[in-house]
């Protein structure tokens, strides 16, 4: 039970050893996982007579013994050096994975002769693609990332063809962005990546979507219900602090574009607004004294568990924007609207990784996170992101 509860938590791909957080949740997970079932099943249905204290260590000493050893691993991989790659494409695309590969790169490779004389790429750029095989040779790499993500030339396909059958690893600058930075690079998608990347289905498995709204209405009524007595302590105090409604609503974009009205406890003066929907800023003087509290704690948004009750919203999601924002956005960043593909959420993949955001470009870095999200959208993952934003809310990281 233990081996296929590893397995079905994905640790035994290799991958898995290089994250060490997510490898100790994995493992911590799959062996409580198999463990509750053994209990259930020994205890419960059976008659086993072995000593509950001693099968309690067994699962902390598991837990423990694996996650080290595991670690270990992941040290003497590390140890090793790292492969060398050559870049194709000297452009935008190619310096964004370039800065996150660096000593990796031995070169870039490209056609246009202007990145032969840019400031930026001239020291790495080795030649035309033609000169390939040359480089290859001469550097010893085995690994060439394709970043060349719009305009692909029939004769630049059957080239890399060749490389790939003489036995030279081929990947693009797409995939190794997302493996390396979780994050998928909206600006150098297109339709049909979309349209043939594994992912993006989490709407077509009927039971993980009936899990993760049994999960949602389960938590967020224990939560309404073990923290009333919260609930109404700040709500007297908002009302001591300053005059208005203790509860702010908002009408927030959700699923497939629709509107709902959110719920947060008020943290801002009640004209704060009155000219105009604004973006909060950093030591905002709209925040009242005990909102600032709030907004440090993210107790300002429990009463959305309500909007999740009620199914506008989910545990975890991309965060709901006003449709001032959304439509802004969409007419500027590329794909924005997938975020509306799913249900928004409390917290989410940009929220734990991506400080506030108050710009375009901000919006641009929380995309990423939140088609990465979408795209690979789980169990595990959501149960990931809701253990970290404990620690968000902890050290109150990213609050205006």
């Amino acid at each position: 039970f233990t081996l296929l509860s590893l397995y079905t938590f994905n640790l035994y791909e290799s991958s898995r050893f290089k994250a060490t957080g997510e490898m100790i949740l994995r493992v911590t997970t799959g062996i409580v996982f198999a463990n509750l079932f053994l209990g259930f099943l020994f205890y419960v249905l059976g008659h086993w007579t072995f000593p509950k204290p001693i099968f309690f260590l067994e699962t902390i000493f598991s837990i423990l013994f694996l996650s080290l050893l595991r670690w270990s691993i992941s040290t003497f991989l590390d140890i090793k050096p790292k492969q060398k790659v050559l870049i194709v494409g000297a452009g935008r695309a190619g310096r964004y994975i370039a800065e996150i590969l660096k000593d990796q790169v031995v070169g870039f490779l490209d056609d246009d002769p202007e990145k032969f004389t840019g400031n930026n790429v001239r020291p790495f750029v080795t030649g035309p693609v033609a000169r390939i095989f040359d480089v290859l040779k001469q550097t010893g790499v085995k690994k060439v990332i394709l970043a060349i993500t719009h305009d692909r030339t029939e004769s630049l396909i059957k080239t890399l063809v060749d490389v790939r059958v003489r036995g030279y690893e081929i990947d693009e600058m797409i995939s190794v962005y997302e493996r390396e930075t979780r994050k998928i690079p909206v600006h150098h998608i297109q339709d049909r990546w979309l349209l043939l990347e594994k992912g993006f289905d989490i709407y077509s498995k009927e039971m993980i979507k009936r899990l993760k709204r049994f999960f949602d209405v389960s938590f967020s009524a224990f939560i309404l219900i073990v923290f009333s007595p919260l609930l109404l302590f700040i709500s007297i105090m908002i009302k001591r602090d300053s005059p208005g409604p203790v509860i702010f609503k908002q009408k927030r974009v959700g699923l497939n574009g629709q509107e709902f009205v959110l719920y947060k406890f008020r943290t801002m003066y009640e004209d704060a607004e009155k000219h105009g929907a604004v973006w909060a800023q950093e030591d905002d003087p709209r925040v009242t004294n005990v909102g600032k509290w709030l907004r440090k704690t993210r107790l300002d948004e429990l009463p959305q568990f309500w909007n999740v009750l009620k199914g506008d919203m989910s545990i975890v999601g991309p965060r709901p924007e006003r449709r001032e924002f959304v439509e802004k956005l969409e007419r500027i960043i590329p794909y924005y609207y997938l975020r509306h593909t799913v249900k928004p959420g409390i917290t989410g993949w940009a929220q734990i990784n991506y400080p506030y955001g108050a710009s375009v470009e901000d919006a641009v870095h929380k995309l990423e996170y939140d088609l990465y999200y979408i795209k690979n959208m789980s169990p595990l993952l959501d149960t990931q992101i809701f253990l970290k934003t404990i620690g968000v809310m902890f050290f109150g990281q990213g609050a205006r």
